[in-house]
């Protein structure tokens, strides 16, 4: 009898431990774009994340950027930290720092080229929606309060995010 009772705590204990979700998220995006002038774009955005708490996520991103167009090509890396801040159980509020570290390669129609390298930092400010459960979806709009107009990678402070999470 005892040793029934010790093996149907021990299956209960097992049970009720894998009833517990873990705090880590992992996911990203992917990007592939086409364009005028032979124009070809390939990203991929992988992140990490952890809640902290249950209104409150941090955790690190890195990316890869690929563009091609017919006299250059682009490839640009990024990294950095986000916290997710959840106000609402599926609206975010979000800061990103990134870091970007890039090679540009213009290819001159009479011969020869000319390339160079190039890092900008941005600090994200936006928010989202995110679906609910172990498998998440979200979207939402940043804008980079570093961003200058004259001296940017970007054409533009906005940037829509779209992503995939998976909770483990």
């Amino acid at each position: 009898m005892k040793k029934i009772i010790i093996l149907f705590a021990l299956i209960c204990s097992v049970n009720s431990f894998s009833q517990e979700t873990s705090k880590w998220r992992f996911g990203g995006g992917l990007g592939l774009s086409f364009g005028s002038n032979d124009y070809f774009g390939f990203a991929i955005s992988p992140f990490a994340g952890y809640e902290i708490m249950p209104m409150l996520e941090a955790g690190v991103t890195a990316g890869y950027q690929y563009s091609k167009w017919s006299d250059s090509r682009q490839n640009l890396f990024n990294f950095g930290p986000y916290v997710n801040f959840y106000p609402i159980q599926n609206i975010f509020i979000r800061t990103h720092f990134e870091h970007y570290i890039g090679s540009q390669k213009y290819d001159y129609e009479f011969g020869g080229s000319n390339k160079y390298n190039f890092d900008e930092s941005a600090l994200w400010a936006g928010g989202g929606y995110r679906s609910s459960g172990r498998v998440q979806f979200f979207g939402g709009l940043m804008y980079n309060v570093l961003y200058k107009e004259d001296d940017s990678l970007f054409s533009t402070g906005l940037r829509p995010i779209f992503g995939v999470s998976l909770g483990l």
